[in-house]
């Protein structure tokens, strides 16, 4: 009896009955759920890191681009008519960079005297609001060479059609251009402002029809505030969006990854930046076309094509479009990204750091300003 028993424990069945496959399958599936999210966030913070990297590199080379040309580089947002052609202008800081980047050859290949847009020849502020590069224009080549350190891998773009004919290559960083144009100081402590100059990190300046607003020179020591205390390049996400006929005319496609949506507004009345806020967020109403060039082309002085932006609105927040002021660079552009909850941004002494979306607005606010006596700062 004993070794009928031992011989039917040797037969029996060896296999998993279902409900413990259902409890081995169960803790597999915790397992996956608690690593999947820990292994996104890990690789959301290499290319974080990454992404800061991007700005260290830019940050050099502006301070490169500085002591070689006692200046900051320059932004133009317009180009003036030389023989029926463009001449010189529609280029962007990001161009002048290129040769403190390792990119010299790319910086050498652009014919400067050419402006960055097939149109010049501009008689009125909507003039400005349609702008092309062709695929044929003198600088298509260059304007379509990807520079990978203008890209953060967080972000993701697509072919567009923002620029007509050609996709030239997109740029994720913009430089500070300060407060809009008759800012009232953060909370209206500036009684009558006037113009009030453009007071960022970066210049701005166009040929062709130069605004009393605009500044084509600046210098480190123009930073009164302290170049540790002004920021100088921050992240702008770049618009993948297109327009598609439906059969009623043009429309933004649906569905797309656009950072934000310009609201339209006027410069004409002076107000505080405090009361700019709800102002850009409640004014007019949403025109996709004037944020779909957004992050476009990194080669790009147009004001549309975004690579300047202003501390007026919280980060990743929408942008602000400025009706008028698209000859001379008075534009809302927000910093945005990819990051979750904040934008990377390079300072003027050259650190970056990683600033939250929810910064206090009169910090943001002084953060932007190069030259105003601010008292708030990022550590406060």
């Amino acid at each position: 009896m004993a070794q009928f028993t031992l011989l039917a424990r040797r037969h029996g069945r060896s296999g998993f009955t279902i409900v413990e496959l259902l409890v081995v399958m169960a803790i597999i599936a915790a397992l996956v759920g608690l690593a999947v999210p820990a292994v996104q966030t890990a690789r959301e913070s290499a290319r974080r890191i990454h992404c800061m990297g991007n700005l260290d590199q830019i940050g050099l080379a502006i301070h490169a681009y500085q002591e070689s040309r006692n200046r900051m580089p320059l932004t133009t947002t317009g180009a003036p008519s030389v023989g029926g052609r463009c001449g010189p202008g529609f280029s962007s800081w990001l161009a002048e960079i290129l040769p403190f980047l390792d990119e010299a050859a790319l910086h050498n290949s652009i014919d400067f005297k050419v402006g960055m847009m097939d149109q010049c020849d501009l008689a009125s502020d909507e003039d400005y609001q349609s702008l092309t590069m062709s695929a044929d224009h003198p600088n298509a080549r260059a304007a379509a060479t990807v520079v990978p350190a203008f890209l953060c891998p967080s972000d993701s773009y697509r072919p567009s059609n923002a620029f007509g004919s050609l996709d030239p290559a997109p740029g994720n960083y913009a430089g500070n251009a300060g407060w809009v144009r008759k800012a009232r100081g953060l909370n209206g402590e500036i009684a009558s402002p006037g113009l009030r100059r453009h007071n960022g990190a970066l210049p701005v300046f166009n040929p062709r029809a130069p605004d009393p607003w605009q500044v084509e020179t600046v210098r480190t020591r123009d930073f009164t505030d302290g170049l540790g205390h002004t920021a100088l390049v921050a992240e702008r996400r770049i618009n993948s969006s297109a327009l598609v006929d439906r059969g009623s005319g043009p429309a933004l496609e649906e569905g797309t990854p656009v950072s934000v949506t310009s609201s339209c507004g006027s410069t004409g009345s002076p107000r505080s930046l405090t009361n700019w806020v709800p102002y850009c967020d409640g004014s007019g109403h949403g025109d996709p076309k004037f944020s779909r060039p957004h992050g476009r082309a990194w080669i790009s002085g147009w004001t549309l094509a975004a690579n300047l932006y202003m501390h007026v609105m919280p980060i990743n927040r929408r942008n602000c479009h400025i009706y008028g002021g698209e000859d001379d660079g008075t534009n809302i552009v927000t910093p945005s990204s990819q990051h979750p909850d904040g934008v990377n941004v390079l300072f003027g002494d050259g650190r970056v750091e990683f600033v939250s979306d929810a910064v206090a607005m009169p910090v943001w606010w002084s953060l932007g300003s190069r030259n105003g006596g601010e008292l708030h700062r990022l550590d406060q």
